[in-house]
């Protein structure tokens, strides 16, 4: 291969029929396409602006302000992969909202965890940054979420950890991160927060808990975690009222 890359998320974005001006300047980004889809309650006039390899991202209008809402991934290739196309088609501020595993006892299903430290333990970010390159989120915009979130539930503020490896969260290796500041652990913030960064958009990150590696305690299909994600969603739009872009 001669080109200096293969692909651009412009390249990818025109073939998808996306021209500019077509997301807002805020997205709400989901792992899940339902907790995507539980976002467009709260739009005016939704449009579909494209659904590509699984992925799909809908835009309309909230209190005046253009936002788009979407799944960005489940994991962390995946999830840069989507970053960056929401980067490329223009989008200044990113706000996740997520799930993840507890790394504290004190931790329940369905607390909201808001992410001041990114740790990344993910193979993707390799391939944009050096190891010693540290993410971070936008502190205006996180101390916002928290300010909001208190109102909604429970929430703690800390260091998230993104895992490439579901099955490989070992003794060893868990508590290794705790020991650097994480207090949950996931799949998707660091390539989220780290490729955003690149391209010097704003982000922020709001968790709910689905288990807990300390106690073994499994959320994943109790009621309390579906309504902690419905209430997660509607606060995070809470939070829109909040930026200025």
């Amino acid at each position: 291969m001669q080109r200096d890359v293969h692909l651009k998320p412009e390249d990818l974005l025109k073939s998808l029929q996306f021209k500019e001006g077509d997301f807002g300047e805020i997205a709400l980004v989901s792992g899940q396409v339902q907790r995507a889809k539980m976002c467009l309650d709260y739009l005016e006039k939704p449009v579909k602006n494209f659904t590509f390899l699984g992925y799909t991202f809908w835009t309309g209008v909230y209190k005046g302000k253009r936002i788009t809402v979407g799944n960005g991934g489940f994991y962390a290739p995946d999830s840069a992969f989507v970053t960056e196309l929401l980067c490329g088609a223009g989008v200044e501020v990113l706000v996740r909202l997520g799930s993840c595993g507890a790394l504290r006892e004190d931790i329940s299903i369905g607390d909201f965890i808001v992410a001041d430290k990114v740790l990344r333990g993910d193979g993707a970010t390799r391939y944009y940054v050096d190891d010693d390159f540290l993410p971070s989120v936008d502190r205006e915009i996180t101390k916002h979420l928290v300010d909001i979130f208190s109102s909604a539930g429970k929430v703690h503020t800390g260091g998230i950890w993104t895992t490439d490896a579901l099955f490989r969260e070992t003794k060893e290796i868990v508590n290794s991160y705790i020991e650097k500041g994480a207090i949950a652990v996931d799949m998707v913030t660091s390539p989220f927060v780290t490729v955003a960064s690149l391209y010097k958009r704003k982000t922020a990150i709001v968790l709910v808990v689905s288990d807990n590696l300390i106690t073994g305690e499994l959320g994943f299909t109790e009621f309390k975690l579906f309504q902690a994600q419905k209430k997660m969603v509607k606060t995070a739009f809470k939070l829109i009222e909040k930026i200025n872009v």
